[in-house]
Formats: structure tokens, C-alpha cells, sequence
């Protein structure tokens, strides 16, 4: 979409507002005539107008009418207008709003981008004869599609999972996705999926992805080895302008506070599943630099999450175990937050016995390796040894492994792996009791998850899981910079626990381990991704997936939103997510382009 912006305010030209390509800012327009301004707003296309005062009725009629789509005005609230409210014609909506400065124009710049995500058409199924549920087959058995599967059984739906692996603990981790590779370890946080494009709005793009993890970015990858593809997903993480990060950020936040709603309930229906899971309730956020502690405090006040702040004193004396950090000046103190933490393992047993004992059929080292499309791209099948009949819904969240499943759709392209790594210590003698989110602002892993936890053996430990690491389209990564990573977590665990011990030899093989790593689905944008399309035969092919650090978070209300397109209804999470999201605002405009030449740093 364009967007026509004339208000004469001189803090855009050291922001990055404008850097998408499709503002254009034309300050003299903004005391223009009306006729002026209409010819520019039809000239440019535009359909979204943001300026000091609002337009006369003849100007804004002409707008609506023979603007190429649905119209979005801001204009300061302040300044009264100079015409009537009179009607303006179909498809405007209006928008007052507070100043002229930055923060309101971002607001009225993300209210606009936002309502043209909303007007987006989606796909919803046909309401099946008689209400009746129908048949839905799950491909990718990791959390997330465990939970959607649970809540289709509970509203009748007939399932069954496939997954390309082997049933969970029957191999070694490196034959699984994300859920069964990584460590037994979920956490639950309002701000567990964030976005990381740049937030500032006088700062430059991040530079995450253009230097190796040991020199403190998140390629993990030789530089000289990255493909076109790779190259266009890393610009187009830089393109996102620091008001729209914004604005995804509040979206992702928005979802992830229906899902702590859904989690509740779930625990209230199906108490079972959360039993023997080692279910720890409040999170303690825990910080290196003062600066740092400030800052995150401050954001976690402004969205209503913080349940207690604690002094370093304080914290001590609730968390004995983070004494010595505190008294040696590796922590600068902390915070409790809502959230909770479990080992997902043990749960996701549990929600595959459940799921059995309810008639869910499961298939192992089952892949679904195509899916088939007619002359005009419509979906008409499905190849895979386990029969997939007609009509029968699809849901696919393959994680970073579903690139041919993603052939054909708008998600195409989109998920591109970033690898995380887990460490274990004992949690033997003063134990700690309450999960830990750590900040090291300027390490090598600066965010790090610690996870109460029980080893198969029985034995209490602590799951120390961190680190970004771009994989890019592969889930393949340098040793170089897989060393780096595991020696920076080391070093957190050191830093932590200076005089606990690694666990002792387990008995079990999936114990087993000093380092492993799961690859994540990650997004230029930090959005998920949900799509469906229909299919021939009246079915419907949906696709969730691309969560970052958020699906197991989020993975109730994806089962939400995935329930309400099989029943024909909208979700938030449908538009929110939309794959075409960022590329439809961007309508014609390609900053990727120029981004992507950039070079990238390499550790040679």
C-alpha cells in the first residue's frame, strides 16, 4: 500500500519511518488545497493519508471513490475539522489522534497498517453438512500440532499425526525437529515470542545475522556459503522499519496474552496432562547490567507483568541458590513475572497417551514429501504411504523441515532455521525453585532460559538452553561457531552456579549428552505464519509455523485459530500472521533489494 504523509515534522529525517519506500512524505502538501492534495493522493496510488487536520468532504469523497482500494485517514484530534463530519463515501476509515511527533506517528502508521491487514481477505472451510466435525490429519508431531490435535478431539475432529521422524525417544535427539531435539524444557512468559527487528526509531538495522556467533551476532553459518535466498531473508529482516517492529511486537504480545488465557484453561480441563511434568509456576528475570534490568523492568510494568521487584537483597532471600551471583556481581538483581515452566518431554507424553486413548492414530517416520496441485495451483492431494482421503483437512507445522510442504503457498521461503543449544547442572543442595530468564547484555548469549527439571533418573537439574545461531535454509551448522555457542553457555552456567556440578552419568540415552542444539523456525518479520488455502475437494491445507523462541507459548491459541477456520470462522491470528503480511504493505516497493548487497562479515 502507499501511504501519503504530510505533516512537516522534522524528526522523520533522522528516523528510519521512510526507509520502506512506500511513505511518502510530502510536508508541503499539508496546508495544500484540497484539490492539490487529491491529485497527489491519486497520482501516488495512495490509500492511506496521515496529516494535520482533516481534509474537506469533496476531497475525501473523491478519494474513497477511485482510490485503488479501502481508504485510511489520520489527522490530529487537537486541531478541529474544517468541514463537516458529512459522509465521505465507502470504504474510509478515520483515525484521530494525539501530535504530530514520532510516537504518533507510528500509532497512526501501525493503526493503518493494521486495518489493511484486517481487510485482507482470509480462508475459512465451508461449514460441513449438518455441523459435523470432520477429518483432519496433523503433519509434524511437535508441540505445537500436539496441542491443536488435543483441541480437535475435544470439539469432535477426527485426527491423525504424521511425522517424518521416529517415535520420540527411540533414536538419538539429532533424528528430530525442535520439540523431541531439543532439551526438556518450555517455558511460558508474556514476552516469551518477541520480535527482534529494530524497535528504535533513530536506529540502524540490526547487524544479527551478518556476524558469526563468536563475534557476538547469530550466523552460524561460513558468510561466503549463504545462497541468494538466505542473502533476500537476512535484508529483509534489516527492511522492517522501527514502527512497524513496534507494531508486530504489540500484535505477537496480543496472542501470546490469549494463549496464557488458553493455557489456563487447558490446566482446569485436562489436569492430567500437566501432572509429573515438573510444573513450576513464576518466573524470575535476572539481569547482569543495571541498565539493563531498568529497561526490561520498565517494559514488563507497561504491559501489567510483573508481580514482584526485588531488590538484590530480596532476591537473595527468595532464591538462595543466586546468592553468590548477587554477592559477586554477575547478576545485578531481578524480578518475578508470571509464567510458567515444564518438562516438555514428559508432557509431550502424556498428550500422545491422551490423544491415543481418544482414538488419534499416530504415524512415525511417515513424511508427507509433496503436496500436488492442478494447473491453476489448487491443491489436490497429498503424497504419503499413509492414505490421505479426499475432502479430509490438512494442517502441516513442519518446523524448519516442511520446505516442499511450503512449495506453491505464500509461505514459501519464509522459515529459515536459527539454532538454539542446551546445557545441564545439578540442582541438588539449595536448590533453585522458581525457572530464570538471564540477561548478559554484550555476551556471546545473552538471552538464556534456566528450566527446573527432573532427569529420567529421578534427579533434580537445571536445563540451561541459549543462543541464536542462522541456519538459514539448512538445519546444518559451522563446528566454529557451535563450539562458540556452547562455550558461551558454559560460561552463563559458570557464572550462575560456580560450584555446581555437570550430572552424572545417566542411565538413559536421552540424557545423555554434555551440548545438543535444536533448530527453530524463524521469520524475517518475527511474525508466525498461518495460512490455508481450499482445497479441490472441499478440504482445507492450513499452515502454522515460523514462531521463533514462541511455539510452544503460543501453540493454544494456533490451536484456537486453526479450530476456527475449520469451523468457518475468522481469528485474530489469521490476519496477524498472514505470510503476505509485510509484502502486501510493502505493494511494489522492494528495499530488500538494496539491502542486500551489503556484505557479510565473515570469521576468516
Amino acid at each position: 500500500m502507499k501511504i501519503l504523509l504530510t505533516l512537516p515534522t522534522a524528526d522523520l529525517g533522522t528516523s528510519d519511518f521512510l526507509r520502506s519506500g512506500n511513505i511518502i512524505h510530502a510536508p508541503l502538501l499539508d496546508t495544500a488545497p484540497g484539490g492539490q492534495l487529491l491529485d497527489a493522493l491519486l497520482s501516488h496510488g495512495a490509500t492511506a493519508l496521515i496529516t494535520s487536520h482533516r481534509p474537506d468532504g469533496p476531497t475525501l469523497r473523491s478519494w474513497s471513490r477511485n482510490a485503488p482500494g479501502p481508504t485510511f485517514l489520520s489527522y490530529a484530534s487537537g486541531a478541529p475539522p474544517r468541514y463537516p463530519l458529512d459522509d465521505t463515501g465507502p470504504g474510509l476509515t478515520e483515525l484521530p489522534r494525539d501530535g504530530d511527533g514520532l510516537e504518533a506517528i507510528a500509532t497512526a502508521l501501525a493503526h493503518c497498517e493494521r486495518h489493511a491487514a484486517f481487510t485482507r481477505p482470509t480462508t475459512r472451510a465451508a461449514t460441513p453438512a449438518g455441523g459435523r466435525p470432520g477429518e483432519v490429519f496433523l503433519v509434524g508431531a511437535g508441540i505445537v500440532n500436539l496441542v491443536t490435535a488435543l483441541y480437535l478431539t475435544e470439539h469432535g475432529h477426527r485426527v491423525t499425526v504424521l511425522d517424518r521422524s521416529p517415535a520420540p525417544g527411540s533414536a538419538g535427539w539429532e533424528a528430530y525437529g525442535c520439540t523431541h531435539a531439543g532439551d526438556d524444557a518450555r517455558m511460558f512468559t508474556f514476552t516469551e515470542m518477541d520480535s527482534y527487528n529494530n524497535q528504535d526509531f533513530h536506529g540502524p538495522p540490526p547487524d544479527h545475522f551478518r556476524k558469526p556467533v563468536e563475534r557476538h551476532g547469530w550466523l552460524a553459518r561460513d558468510a561466503w556459503s549463504l545462497t541468494p535466498e538466505e542473502h533476500a531473508w537476512i535484508a529483509e529482516f534489516e527492511s522492517v522499519p522501527s514502527w512497524l517492529a513496534r507494531a508486530y511486537n504489540d500484535d505477537i504480545f496480543s496472542l501470546t496474552a490469549e494463549a496464557a488465557e488458553e493455557w489456563t484453561l487447558l490446566r482446569h480441563r485436562l489436569p492430567g496432562l500437566f501432572d509429573g511434568v515438573v510444573l513450576t509456576d513464576g518466573i524470575l528475570r535476572v539481569y547482569s547490567d543495571p541498565a539493563h534490568l531498568k529497561a526490561a523492568l520498565a517494559r514488563h510494568r507497561a504491559l501489567g507483568a510483573v508481580l514482584a521487584e526485588l531488590s538484590p537483597d530480596e532476591l537473595a532471600r527468595a532464591a538462595p541458590a543466586l546468592a553468590a551471583p548477587l554477592r559477586d556481581g554477575a547478576l545485578a538483581g531481578g524480578f518475578l513475572v508470571p509464567g510458567f515452566t515444564l518438562n516438555v518431554h514428559k508432557f509431550t507424553e502424556r498428550a500422545v497417551t491422551r490423544l491415543q486413548e481418544r482414538g488419534v492414530r499416530f504415524h512415525w517416520n511417515t513424511e508427507v514429501s509433496r503436496v500436488r496441485r492442478d494447473a491453476s495451483g489448487t491443491v489436490t492431494g497429498f503424497d504419503c504411504a499413509v492414505h490421505i482421503p479426499p475432502g479430509a483437512h490438512v494442517v502441516a507445522s513442519p518446523g524448519v523441515y516442511g520446505g516442499e510442504l511450503l512449495r506453491g503457498t505464500p509461505c514459501e521461503g519464509k522459515i529459515h532455521g536459527v539454532l538454539g543449544g542446551w546445557m545441564r547442572v545439578s540442582n541438588p543442595s539449595a536448590p533453585l525453585r522458581n525457572s530464570l530468564k538471564v540477561g548478559r547484555r554484550g555476551h556471546v548469549t545473552e538471552d538464556a532460559n534456566v528450566t527446573v527439571a527432573v532427569d529420567r533418573d529421578g534427579r533434580e537439574v537445571l536445563i540451561v538452553g541459549s543462543g541464536y545461531g542462522y541456519t538459514g535454509t539448512t538445519t546444518e551448522a559451522d563446528e566454529r561457531q557451535l563450539t562458540a555457542m556452547r562455550a558461551a553457555i558454559a560460561d552463563t552456567v559458570e557464572r550462575l552456579f560456580p560450584d555446581r556440578p555437570g550430572p552424572l552419568a545417566p542411565a538413559h540415552r536421552d540424557d545423555d549428552y554434555g551440548f545438543k542444539y535444536c533448530v527453530r523456525p524463524w521469520t524475517a518479520t518475527s511474525l508466525g505464519l498461518y495460512h490455508a488455502e481450499p482445497t479441490a475437494d472441499a478440504g482445507l491445507f492450513v499452515i502454522t509455523g515460523g514462531h521463533n523462541t514462541g511455539g510452544f507459548a503460543q501453540s493454544p491459541v494456533t490451536a484456537r485459530a486453526v479450530l476456527a477456520s475449520l469451523r468457518g470462522r475468522t481469528h485474530p491470528m489469521h490476519a496477524l500472521y498472514h505470510p503476505e503480511r509485510l509484502t502486501a504493505f510493502l505493494a511494489g516497493t522492494r528495499p530488500a533489494d538494496a539491502l542486500a548487497a551489503l556484505p557479510l562479515a565473515s570469521h576468516h
